[in-house]
C-alpha cells in the first residue's frame, strides 16, 4: 500500500490537467503541480484550507453549486464555466464525488470555445457567401465521393436543389465524363491533402459554362472526412483573358509574384497604380527597394522577416503601413507559399488589402461605444443579471446607487424582488415568473421603496439569456431611475387638469353672470329701472370675484416659496383687519403658535377661510380660532348653520359653492395651499354646530 500511494501521486502529477481533492469538510487533501500554476498557489498553502477559503473566485459561483450538489449526491458531473477574476479562461470541470469527499480536474477549453465559434461563424459565412459553396462525403476506403450539401448561393448559380444533390454520386449528377473528371480532382486533393484549385467546364444543369472551383480537405483525427469545395462562375470573365485578367489584374487587392529570395517577378495593376509605379522600374528587382515599402528601416526589415519564413513553406500575414503615389495606406498583407509537387516552396504570392477604411471604421467604432458608456452613465442606466440555476444576482453599480445599498452587498431575487412597492410586487413576481419559464422579456414602470424607505418609480427590463445550445438558463436587463420623469408627467397632468377646470368655468361659471349682465343691460336701456342696473353690477361684481380667484389658482398653483416661521395669531389680526364685517366677532387662542410655511401663502389660506365664515355664518357669527390637539395644527370654526354632511367632501372641488354670490374657487385655493405645504384640510363640524376647518401641518398621531 505504501507503493501505490506514492505511484498515485506521480500519477496525478504528471496529468496536465489541474487537479485537487477535498475531504467531506471541503477542507483541501490534494493539490497538483497543475492546480499550483493555475491558481498561482503553491500546495503547501492551501493544505488542509477550505476549497472556498483558497479560491476566493469560486465562492458563490457556479463551481461551488455543482460542488456542494455533488457532495450531496454522491453524483458525479461535469460542466463548463468561466470563472470569475482572476481567472479569464473557460474551464471544463469534472467533479467525481463518494463518501470521502469530492475529485475536482479542470482543463481549460476556451481554445476549443473559440473552435465552436468559428464554427458558428463558418455555418454564416456557408450559408449567405455569394459564392457557391457545397460539401462533399469522403470515404477513402471505398473511394467513395457523394454530395452532402450546397448553399443557397450554389443553388441559384446553378439550378440544382440542394435535396435533389444530398447523398447522390458526381457521375449521376454530372454525367460519366465530367463526372468523372471533377472525381479525379477530388481524389488529387485527398492524396495530397492539400487545398486544390481549378477551372472546369460544366453542364449545370444544361448550360456549359466555365468555373473556377477550389476545394480542400476536412482532416479530423489525421483522416479526410469531408471536402469543402467553393465555385463561381467565370464564364463572362473567360471571354476577357479568363486567366490572367480575372485572376490576376481585375482586383482591388495588391497582388504580386515574388521568388522565395524576395525578387519581385510580378505585379498587379492596383498595387502599381496605388504607387505610382511602372512595371519595368520594380519587376527583377527585391521588392524591399520598392517605393511601397520605404515608409521605414523597420517596414523593410519586417518584410525581409516575412520573406524567409515563407521561403519555408509557412504562410505569414500581418497588417502593415506602405507608401503609395500620394498617401500612405493601412494594408492587410500576406504571403503565401506555393509548393511544387516535391513540397519545394517556387512561388511567394503577396497580396494586400486596403483596409484603412476599416481601420477607422474601428476605432471609430470604439470612439463611439466609449460615447456610448458615457451616456449611459448620464442617463442613470443600470444593468442585472441573473443565473436561474444558481439563482445568482448581479447587479451594475447603477442599480446599487438607485436602491440606496453599498456595493458590496450579494443581493437575491428574492429581496431584489422584494424591493418593488407592495402594490407592484405581483406585477414584476408575475412578470419575473413568466421570463423564467417562457422566456418572454417585459418592460414596466413601477415603484420601488430604497434600501432608506425612499419612493422611487423605475423603468425595468428583463430579457431571456440564452446558452450556445438554446436553452433558458438566466435573464438580463437593464434598469433606470424615472422619477423625475413620473414627477414632470404627474405634474403636466394636474396642470392639464386645472387648464379644463378653468376652461369649464370660463365657458360656463362666467357666461352666466354675462348673460344675466346682458338681459339686464336690455332691460335697463327699455325701462331705465335702478334695479336692471344693479343686476348688472352685481353680475360684474360676481365676474370680478371669480376671475380673480382662477388668477390665484392660474398664477401661484399649488406652488410656494420662502419658507420660514410665522407666528399664526398675528397673522390672523391682521387679516381680520382686511375683511368687511359690522357684527361678526373672532376669538384667537393660539398662545404664539408658529407654523413653518409661505407667508404670503398663508395669509390667502386664512383669509379664504375667514372670508368664508363671514359669508356663510350670518350677520352675528362667532368665529373661534385654536389649536388641533397635541399641536398638530389649527382651526378655523363658527357657530353658523354648518355645512351638511353630505356636501362636505365636495366643498374643497373648484367651482362648487352654495351662495349664489361665491366663486366656488375660495375652499380650492385653501386646499391647493395646504397641499403645497404638505398638509392637509378637513371640514367637520364645529361645537356649536356650525363649520370647522381643520389644518394638520404635522404627521397626524395614530389612533
Amino acid at each position: 500500500m505504501a507503493e501505490i500511494q506514492p505511484e498515485y501521486e506521480r500519477l496525478t502529477e504528471r496529468i496536465t490537467d489541474a487537479y485537487c481533492a477535498v475531504d467531506s469538510e471541503w477542507r483541501i487533501t490534494y493539490w497538483n503541480k497543475s492546480m499550483a500554476a493555475w491558481t498561482d498557489t503553491p500546495a503547501t498553502a492551501v493544505k488542509d484550507e477550505l476549497l472556498w477559503d483558497a479560491v476566493p473566485a469560486f465562492r458563490g459561483s457556479a463551481v461551488e453549486s455543482h460542488c456542494r450538489e455533488a457532495m450531496a449526491t454522491q453524483e458525479s458531473r461535469t460542466f463548463e464555466t468561466l470563472p470569475c477574476d482572476p481567472f479569464e479562461h473557460w474551464m471544463e470541470v469534472n467533479i467525481y464525488a463518494d463518501e470521502d469527499g469530492l475529485s475536482i480536474i479542470s482543463r481549460e477549453i476556451t481554445e476549443r470555445k473559440i473552435r465552436d465559434e468559428e464554427f458558428e461563424l463558418a455555418e454564416t459565412l456557408f450559408e449567405n457567401a455569394q459564392d457557391a459553396l457545397f460539401l462533399i462525403d469522403v470515404d477513402t476506403n471505398e473511394d467513395e465521393f457523394r454530395l452532402e450539401r450546397v448553399n443557397p448561393a450554389y443553388e441559384n448559380l446553378t439550378g440544382l436543389a440542394n435535396d435533389e444533390l444530398r447523398g447522390r454520386r458526381l457521375e449521376d449528377v454530372f454525367g460519366d465524363r465530367e463526372g468523372g473528371e471533377i472525381l479525379e480532382r477530388y481524389r488529387k486533393c485527398v492524396s495530397q491533402r492539400e487545398p486544390l484549385k481549378y477551372e472546369e467546364l460544366l453542364s449545370v444543369p444544361s448550360e456549359r459554362s466555365y468555373w473556377e472551383t477550389r476545394i480542400a480537405p476536412v482532416i479530423v483525427d489525421g483522416d479526410i472526412k469531408k471536402l469543402v469545395g467553393a465555385a463561381r462562375n467565370i464564364t463572362g470573365r473567360k471571354e476577357h483573358d479568363r486567366q490572367y485578367e480575372a485572376i490576376f489584374n481585375q482586383t482591388y487587392e495588391f497582388i504580386g509574384l515574388l521568388d522565395p529570395d524576395g525578387t519581385l517577378l510580378e505585379a498587379n495593376d492596383s498595387a502599381l497604380e496605388f504607387g505610382s509605379l511602372d512595371r519595368e522600374t520594380v519587376v527583377g528587382n527585391p521588392v524591399w527597394d520598392a517605393d511601397w515599402w520605404q515608409i521605414s528601416d523597420d517596414t523593410q526589415k519586417q518584410l525581409k522577416d516575412a520573406i524567409e519564413v515563407a521561403a519555408v513553406g509557412e504562410f505569414v500575414r500581418y497588417d502593415v503601413t506602405v507608401q503609395g503615389g500620394d498617401e500612405t495606406a493601412i494594408i492587410d498583407f500576406s504571403i503565401r507559399p506555393i509548393t511544387d509537387e516535391q513540397g519545394e516552396v517556387t512561388l511567394l504570392i503577396a497580396e494586400g488589402r486596403d483596409i484603412t477604411t476599416h481601420k477607422q471604421r474601428a476605432q471609430e467604432l470604439d470612439q463611439k461605444r466609449e460615447f456610448l458608456k458615457q451616456i449611459q452613465a448620464v442617463a442613470d442606466i443600470g444593468g442585472w443579471e441573473v443565473e436561474f440555476s444558481s439563482e445568482t444576482m448581479r447587479w451594475t453599480e447603477e442599480v446599487y446607487r438607485i436602491h440606496e445599498l453599498p456595493l458590496d452587498h450579494e443581493v437575491t431575487v428574492k429581496e431584489g424582488i422584494s424591493f418593488y412597492h407592495p402594490r407592484d410586487r405581483a406585477t414584476i413576481e408575475e412578470a419575473f415568473e413568466r421570463l423564467r419559464t417562457a422566456g418572454e422579456g417585459y418592460d414596466l414602470e413601477l415603484q420601488i421603496l430604497t434600501n432608506t424607505d425612499k419612493q422611487r418609480w423605475v423603468r425595468t427590463l428583463g430579457t431571456p439569456w440564452y446558452d450556445d445550445d438554446g436553452t433558458l438558463i438566466g435573464a438580463r436587463g437593464a434598469f433606470q431611475d424615472i422619477t423625475e420623469r413620473k414627477e414632470r408627467e404627474r405634474e403636466l397632468q394636474r396642470t392639464n387638469t386645472r387648464l379644463e377646470e378653468f376652461a369649464s368655468v370660463v365657458s360656463h361659471d362666467l357666461r352666466n353672470p354675462l348673460t344675466v349682465a346682458q338681459v339686464a343691460l336690455e332691460l335697463g336701456r327699455e325701462s331705465g329701472s335702478a334695479e336692471d342696473f344693479d343686476r348688472i353690477e352685481a353680475a360684474h361684481k360676481r365676474m370680478n370675484a371669480l376671475i380673480d380667484d382662477l388668477l390665484t389658482l392660474a398664477r401661484k398653483g399649488q406652488q410656494v416659496e420662502a419658507i420660514r416661521p410665522v407666528t399664526l395669531d398675528a397673522l390672523i389680526e391682521s387679516v381680520w383687519e382686511t375683511i368687511p364685517t359690522d357684527d361678526a366677532t373672532i376669538d384667537i387662542g393660539l398662545d404664539d403658535y408658529c407654523v413653518e410655511g409661505d407667508e404670503a401663502r398663508l395669509r390667502q389660506l386664512v383669509e379664504n377661510l375667514l372670508s368664508n365664515a363671514v359669508r356663510h355664518g350670518g350677520d352675528n357669527v362667532t368665529i373661534r380660532v385654536g389649536l388641533l390637539d397635541d399641536d398638530q395644527g389649527f382651526y378655523i370654526a363658527d357657530d353658523g348653520t354648518g355645512i351638511p354632511s353630505e356636501v362636505r367632501e365636495h366643498i374643497f372641488d373648484q367651482g362648487y359653492s352654495t351662495a349664489d354670490e361665491g366663486s366656488g374657487f375660495g375652499l380650492a385655493i385653501v386646499r391647493g395651499i395646504a397641499e403645497a405645504h404638505d398638509w392637509t384640510v378637513e371640514a367637520t363640524e364645529s361645537t356649536d354646530g356650525g363649520a370647522r376647518f381643520e389644518v394638520y401641518t404635522r404627521q397626524r398621531s395614530s389612533v
